[in-house]
């Protein structure tokens, strides 16, 4: 007897796999639930989708968040979706195994229309009393780096709840102790998740997102100041505990699609008063050897890391941090595991 799987469209003991049919993948309903499921039974969750096909931003935050992978099925074969290396087995995509063969068509040239966005990654913190809302951190980025106002929000897509504070609140605080991830998008197509967790001090407030930007721009400069306005900004109206601003290439209209695209370029970092308070014997020599601004009060002090550097490159100048550093020192006091 067939079995019919109402999540997945194919599983074993490893993976399970969801089929696109559609032109663009959305963060549907039925997509949320598979991949929920497949971490909840401990299985590598795989979208398989033709080349043609689109991600939605927030699809693809989910996919990295629940470890997913995408296969794309050409009429020459079957590729890794985000380096479009040919696969024999799915089990390729996690193994490092490589098949026989050339690389897809769609990763020889690059997009004659790549697109710019002002991605970001931060961490706050705040009290858990009443008063709290939920949302105002994702405000403060998407208002500093220039995006629209969040216009709708939702627990996935399509997105048809205007967005409010209030809305957004009351949706965390039934989630608690950890909040689902909420969706929010601008009329701009500026993106932002937002997710809430209880830790022992509070809540630990978590915002991912993007503002789109134009054309993929061919000057780093203005945009490490657009990162420097946003984190004095965060820092200035909220508790950071880390955040990241970077620069990515997406497709025409915030989409991820299948070929080759310029890397991530980070362009600065905030680490906030607890983490630096417990690394404060390397403050110093940080300062000595990258561009780094101190926010916040003296005593108490938030340090803001500038990728500025022209005659470096800013993964270059992201790696020299991480040695003088230690990225995992710095997430371990900075409040962000588990027991927190």
């Amino acid at each position: 007897m067939r079995v019919v799987h109402p999540l997945a469209d194919e599983w074993t003991e490893q993976y399970a796999v969801f089929v696109a049919d559609t032109s663009t993948v959305l963060l549907t309903d039925p997509l949320q639930s598979f991949l929920d499921w497949s971490v909840s039974e401990g299985l590598r969750p795989v979208l398989v989708s033709g080349p043609d096909v689109r991600l939605s931003p927030f699809a693809s935050l989910a996919m990295n968040r629940a470890g997913g992978f995408w296969a794309v099925k050409e009429s020459t074969g079957v590729f890794d979706g985000l380096t479009g290396l040919p696969i024999s087995s799915f089990e390729e995509l996690w193994t490092g195994t490589k098949a026989e063969g050339a690389r897809s068509g769609s990763f020889l040239t690059p997009s004659d229309d790549p697109r710019g966005l002002l991605s970001y990654d931060i961490f706050g913190h705040q009290r858990a009393v009443a008063e709290t809302r939920v949302g105002r951190l994702a405000e403060t980025v998407h208002d500093t780096l220039g995006g629209d106002p969040l216009a709708v929000w939702g627990l996935t897509e399509p997105l048809v709840e205007p967005f409010g504070i209030d809305a957004v609140t009351e949706s965390a605080r039934r989630g608690m102790p950890e909040s689902p991830t909420m969706h929010a998008r601008a009329n701009d197509g500026s993106f932002c998740d937002i997710q809430v967790g209880r830790t022992r001090r509070g809540i630990l407030e978590h915002v991912a997102g993007g503002v789109p930007i134009g054309a993929y721009p061919d000057r780093l400069a203005p945009l490490v100041e657009a990162a420097t306005r946003t984190l004095m900004a965060v820092e200035s109206s909220h508790q950071p505990t880390i955040g990241f601003v970077s620069v990515a290439e997406v497709a025409p209209g915030v989409l991820q699609r299948f070929g080759v695209r310029r890397p991530e370029a980070p362009l600065a970092v905030l680490i906030g008063p607890r983490a630096v308070h417990e690394l404060a014997p390397q403050v110093e020599q940080l300062k000595q050897n990258h561009d780094v601004l101190e926010l916040g009060r003296k005593r108490l002090p938030s340090l803001l890391v500038r990728f500025s550097r022209t005659d470096l490159g800013s993964w270059s100048q992201l790696m020299a941090f991480a040695a003088d550093l230690g990225l995992d020192r710095v997430r371990e006091v900075a409040g962000l595991g588990t027991e927190n």
